[in-house]
């Protein structure tokens, strides 16, 4: 006659208790375990996604605004006046437009199914290269440190969404390879 063995819950072991000893899980508890996490995982990804969108369209509206007014100086000029009278940006509308294609190569990188047939997004390598050269210009230009921080904004705009979608990528990565980890322990 076989013994009914009672199932006991998982309980994660804290650095103190583990005792040398270590849990195994059976199958079903394995199994809720990595949709546990699957589902936090979801829940993550969707947060940092609604709020690289509105990092993404408040950086956006902001080229709009510049592009539609008539002075082209940096508008941080505004909220920190320079010392000295301040030339206008080189291209200061040609790189506005950059600017809102750069920022919507990032919309492909974090939606790519947005649109039914989207273009391929440029790498953020290249995104990076094309956004600093506004910046790279004004310092050689000698231009103030409100024209460079304003040129400059874009790439900083590409670092913050490069770093947090490769966050997200390896964190469904990380997903993919626990469940490749599953191992089968009957009676567990």
């Amino acid at each position: 006659m076989t013994s009914i063995r009672q199932r006991v819950g998982f309980q994660a072991a804290d650095d103190d208790d583990r005792d040398g000893q270590r849990v195994v899980l059976d199958d079903v508890e394995q199994e809720e375990v990595i949709e546990d996490l699957r589902q936090r995982n979801t829940q993550t990804t969707a947060r940092a996604l609604v709020l690289l969108d509105a990092v993404l369209a408040s950086s956006a509206l902001l080229q709009v605004v510049y592009l539609l007014k008539d002075s082209k100086a940096s508008p941080l000029l505004a909220l920190f006046p320079a010392a000295a009278p301040e030339p206008n940006l080189p291209f200061p509308t040609a790189f506005a437009l950059l600017a809102l294609a750069l920022h919507a190569n990032l919309v492909l990188h974090l939606h790519p199914t947005l649109l039914y047939r989207p273009p391929l997004p440029i790498s953020y390598l290249l995104s990076y290269a094309l956004a600093a050269i506004p910046p790279i210009l004004n310092v050689f230009l000698g231009h103030s440190w409100q024209a460079i921080a304003w040129a400059a904004i874009p790439a900083a705009i590409i670092g913050l969404t490069h770093s947090v979608h490769s966050t997200l990528q390896e964190g469904d990565e990380a997903l993919v390879e626990l469940e490749t980890l599953k191992y089968r322990a009957p009676g567990a």
